[in-house]
């Protein structure tokens, strides 16, 4: 029997695919309504699969992602989402995603995307991984995209420094790093800083001293 955490922050949506899943079957270990506590509960119950959403309070569903797949990777992440754009695609790929699944799909298609991941297939359709790769050719034209300061913003942040930090290591205001920081997320397609600095390293971007963490 296959065993789920369930990460959905909307109540109607988290119980109607438990209802179903458990319906055929499906061990449903528990329900998380963001993405901090996905990462806390997913620590706790070792569920074979997590079923995760994109948009999730507090943590991103795709750093929620990451965290988990890093933590343990044997724990299986597949993603049930409203959002079929290239760059989630994109970043829940290289955040270790093993599915995509959209919510407009037949529950029929949910299921057996979550028994391919629980034995370790990954379950992506040709046309999404199309997609996904026509986004990194994409994104190659926008890290080229941007400025010397910015990778030193981003390089900052990456060691863990605060605006007011940044700006005072770099002379500039803590105004300007803010808007900064706001042209790296729209150029890398990110929403928040973590995401904007695992790109960066992930590319080579940026470099951290050894010992030290994103």
């Amino acid at each position: 029997m296959v065993s789920v955490l369930l990460v959905e922050d909307h109540k109607i949506v988290r119980q109607g695919t438990r209802l179903y899943l458990e319906s055929e079957g499906v061990k449903v270990l528990g329900e998380a309504t963001n993405g901090r506590e996905a990462v806390a509960m997913a620590r706790e119950l070792n569920p074979d699969v997590v079923i995760m959403d994109i948009h999730l309070p507090e943590l991103t569903g795709v750093e929620a992602t990451r965290r988990i797949r890093h933590e343990n990777d044997d724990i299986r992440v597949l993603v049930l989402t409203a959002y079929d754009e290239a760059s989630y695609i994109r970043a829940l790929l290289d955040a270790g995603a093993d599915g995509f699944v959209l919510k407009t799909a037949e529950l029929s298609t949910l299921y057996q995307a979550l028994q391919e991941v629980a034995i370790g297939r990954k379950a992506f359709d040709a046309q999404t991984l199309e997609r996904a790769a026509q986004h990194q050719q994409d994104f190659q034209s926008q890290v080229e995209g941007l400025t010397d300061r910015e990778i030193e913003v981003l390089q900052q942040a990456g060691h863990g420094l605060t605006n007011k930090e940044i700006g005072s290591k770099l002379f500039i205001s803590d105004r300007t790093v803010q808007g900064h920081l706001k042209n790296i997320y729209q150029k890398l397609a990110v929403a928040t800083r973590t995401e904007a600095v695992a790109l960066a390293l992930k590319h080579g971007l940026i470099t951290l001293s050894e010992g030290e963490t994103a």
